[in-house]
């Protein structure tokens, strides 16, 4: 169901009060410019986390043995399993993901809320 006149008037009014008054924020949330749209991406995160997870079983196995440098060695590889996990990227999901659809692309500059109108609309079609 679409917004009526008087509302997306509203939205409008809104929309254009926040970029005068703080553009920087309004510029930040608009989800369609690369620039500001950082992700974080789940490749990163499941090596991260595996990584960080062989860092704590050798640092483990390094304060066991009582071997110092192998325990530093373990700590090394976690932090830099915790800083790959963490890592955010601004290049845009893959849009080759098996889930269902139509098949159409939705254009990268397009808005959140019109992408969702949009595919609410297809549905009904359907």
């Amino acid at each position: 169901m679409g917004l009526s006149d008087r509302e997306q008037e509203a939205f409008a009014e809104i929309e254009s009060q926040l970029i005068s008054e703080d553009p920087k924020f309004a510029s930040q949330m608009q989800l369609g410019k690369e620039e500001s749209a950082r992700r974080f991406s789940t490749r990163n995160i499941v090596l991260g986390v595996l990584t960080a997870t062989v860092g704590i079983v050798v640092l483990l196995t390094g304060v066991t043995i009582d071997a110092i440098w192998l325990g530093i060695i373990g700590f090394v590889v976690m932090g830099g399993g915790i800083y790959l996990a963490s890592k955010q990227t601004t290049s845009p999901p893959s849009k080759s993901s098996g889930r269902g659809g139509s098949g159409q692309q939705s254009k990268s500059n397009q808005g959140f809320m019109e992408g969702l109108e949009s595919r609410w609309d297809e549905r009904r079609r359907q």
